[in-house]
């Protein structure tokens, strides 16, 4: 699974989500008393306003612990979704018992503590979830934005739409990310780059009928059963039996043939 961005670390964030979180906590009760939370909060003496008072004060106390905390811990935590919202269901069960202490007290003799503390824990629950919710879409939508500004963009011009025998469209990739084009029987494998991977795609079709378009997109033949791309192309040496060979500047990618008959011209576009 993924991990959050690391955007979910720095203080700014942070110190977004500790004043967010119990500003929408305060005025989501204040106006709507959800599931009649005012009833709870008032302990049946009229102390509604103050004991509201002190679950914001819980909620902010919370927050800013546990997010100062994310924040210092940054150099060796590496959270994925799933222990985000751990962490997050956390603040909400810890803001929860700390409510319970002054709330067990309020309704001591009338409900049992423990039911109190259920109580509390639901109610911060069905409250918090909400603004953990937004802020943190909010900022993974700011990062995936940050993202696609700072994507390359991609020439359309410069992407090869392989199709098979039947014309049926398999591939589109970009020119500069093929390393080479190999022919194998009745199929070729296209040796690209998949955000900095090497992947060989195979597809159904003769290298004769590839010919134009990877001429078109400057990848240049080097022998019978070979198209290379020369950008990737770092220098052509000898094997022990006197034959060419192009050395690309991928790690692990096998050297490519070069005949006697496209030497001078790969030479010429080194």
């Amino acid at each position: 699974m993924k991990t959050i961005a690391r955007t979910f670390y720095k203080m700014p964030v942070n110190v977004m989500f500790f004043t967010a979180v119990p500003i929408f906590f305060f005025l989501f009760v204040l106006a709507y008393k959800p599931f009649d939370i005012d009833t709870f909060l008032a302990v049946g003496k009229g102390h509604y306003a103050l004991n509201l008072i002190v679950a914001t004060l819980i909620v902010l106390g919370v927050m800013v612990f546990s997010r100062i905390l994310l924040f210092l811990l940054r150099g060796v935590l590496d959270l994925n979704w799933s222990l985000y919202v751990l962490w997050c269901v956390g603040e909400v069960i810890l803001c929860g018992l700390f409510l319970s202490i002054p709330m067990g007290i309020g309704w001591a003799g009338v409900r049992p503590y423990f039911g109190v503390m259920s109580l509390c824990v639901l109610y911060m629950a069905a409250i918090l979830v909400f603004p953990l919710s937004i802020i943190s879409m909010a900022v993974q939508l700011h990062v995936l934005g940050k993202r696609l500004e700072s994507a390359p963009v991609v020439d359309e011009k410069t992407l090869i739409r392989f199709q098979d025998e039947q014309k049926r469209l398999k591939l589109v990739v970009s020119s500069e990310a093929v390393l080479y084009i190999e022919a194998e029987e009745n199929y070729v494998h296209i040796v690209h780059l998949d955000n900095g991977k090497v992947k060989d795609f195979e597809l159904r079709s003769s290298m004769r009928a590839l010919e134009e378009i990877l001429q078109r997109h400057g990848l240049v033949r080097c022998h019978r059963s070979f198209f290379v791309n020369a950008a990737h192309v770092d220098l052509l040496k000898k094997d022990a039996n006197g034959y060419a060979l192009a050395q690309l500047d991928q790690h692990g990618v096998k050297n490519i043939p070069v005949s006697k008959k496209y030497y001078d011209a790969i030479v010429s576009l080194l």
